[in-house]
């Protein structure tokens, strides 16, 4: 999957809460049950009352059985009351699953006058930005990505850091240590930078194929990541940096490997690990890397494909983590290139399809976040589509994909 280089506070809650009459003798228990009957009845005649007349009932009383362990597909779709916080990565330059070219130069001025165009009015619109532990001599994130979280910042945008685990050794328990530090140390330099609001620990660990996209490709990714969170709450806790949510994302596959992911996170990161992830991220990118697409149409499929990635995330492997539902999901990446038998029109399309799924799911599977990948390409002319993820060509004209994006956020932010 196209992956950026790095040069260029939700409180978890049980759902089981029932309610007991106190231990109270004769009439007393007789008089508190009977009470408790009367309050029941007139809830009752209240809500049929406001059906049959189709008034509303302000203060209404609802009556819910407990969902605690109940399989997802037996909960009641809802509509949530807030809507999705729309983002992207904001740069060209791309990690490649194979061989990439140049990358055309960077425009900051006509970069930021985009990145404008896309923020909604008065609404977040979050900047999606990585950096990589590279070895314990490496470059910090703040010498990584620090003065442009500080400039995003002053403009008056939200920003999350992605902090990749790439090794230049390959990975070591050492590195493991190391990357704990450098993640502490993310914390304390850019907590305080205006909008800096979250924070991913590691990228697509599960992932083992591709040195340059995704971290599973290094020995000790998995505990990379569980330290990682915990050192990163740890340090918000610390730090009084409530306002940076800590989280970490999972690249959709559906290969044999992935049950075991999951369950070394539960079974080595425990309650500790769960209780300090505020969110879990979702890369998917249908049509382009994952399950194949069928034939129904691009819409119709890429439809599915975003359903099924949800779908597999909250249902199937979460839970194996012990991950429970009150922990929000967000897209943390998702795109679909133009280039070679690809037209902008079907960039179009596949962008529309997807947000309109994770929109309509964003009740049933708690989501509260998209990112697309990316704003513009790093090289249009070239006979990659991995070169041609963005919404504006290498030049910084808009594709028809750049009004469409701007028109989602508008109108669903």
């Amino acid at each position: 999957m196209p992956r950026a280089r790095p040069w260029e506070g939700e409180e978890l809650v049980p759902h089981d809460r029932r309610w007991s009459l106190p231990v109270l003798d004769g009439a007393w228990r007789r008089a508190a049950a009977l009470g408790f009957a009367g309050v029941l009845l007139t809830a009752v005649a209240t809500i049929l009352l406001g059906a049959s007349t189709g008034a509303a009932a302000p203060g209404r009383l609802t009556l819910a059985a407990s969902i605690h362990h109940q399989p997802l597909k037996k909960l009641e779709r809802k509509s949530p009351t807030a809507r999705l916080v729309f983002g992207i990565y904001p740069g060209g330059a791309a990690g490649t699953v194979g061989p990439s070219g140049p990358v055309a130069p960077e425009n900051p001025a006509l970069r930021m006058a985009a990145l404008e165009q896309l923020r909604p009015a008065g609404r977040p619109f979050v900047l999606h930005l990585y950096a990589s532990y590279t070895g314990a001599d490496g470059w910090s994130a703040a010498e990584q990505v620090g003065q442009q979280i500080a400039d995003y910042g002053r403009a008056g945008f939200q920003t999350e850091l992605v902090l990749c685990y790439r090794p230049a050794g390959g990975g070591s328990p050492a590195d493991v240590s190391g990357f704990v530090s450098f993640v502490r140390e993310a914390v304390r330099s850019l907590g305080l930078l205006p909008g800096f609001v979250s924070l991913q620990v590691t990228n697509e660990a599960n992932q083992g194929g591709s040195p340059n996209t995704s971290d599973g490709y290094y020995a000790g990714a998995s505990d990379a990541l569980i330290d990682g969170v915990i050192a990163a709450k740890g340090e918000t806790r610390t730090d009084g940096l409530g306002q940076v949510k800590v989280g970490f994302n999972w690249a959709y596959a559906t290969d044999a490997g992935e049950r075991a992911f999951w369950r070394y996170l539960g079974r080595r990161g425990g309650r500790r690990f769960v209780d300090d992830l505020d969110w879990v991220g979702l890369d998917a990118y249908p049509g382009t890397w994952g399950p194949a697409l069928g034939g129904r149409g691009l819409a119709a499929e890429t439809t599915s494909a975003i359903d099924g990635a949800l779908r597999a995330l909250r249902v199937t492997y979460m839970p194996l983590a012990r991950i429970p539902h009150t922990v929000p999901l967000r897209v943390s990446e998702t795109g679909y290139p133009t280039g070679p038998g690809r037209t902008d029109s079907m960039q179009v399309t596949v962008m529309e399809a997807a947000v309109d799924a994770v929109d309509r799911s964003r009740g049933t599977y708690n989501i509260t976040g998209f990112r697309w990948f990316d704003l513009r390409d790093a090289d249009s002319s070239s006979s990659t589509f991995e070169s041609q993820y963005g919404l504006l060509r290498d030049d910084y004209s808009p594709k028809p994909a750049f009004g469409a994006y701007r028109a989602l956020v508008a109108s669903l932010s």
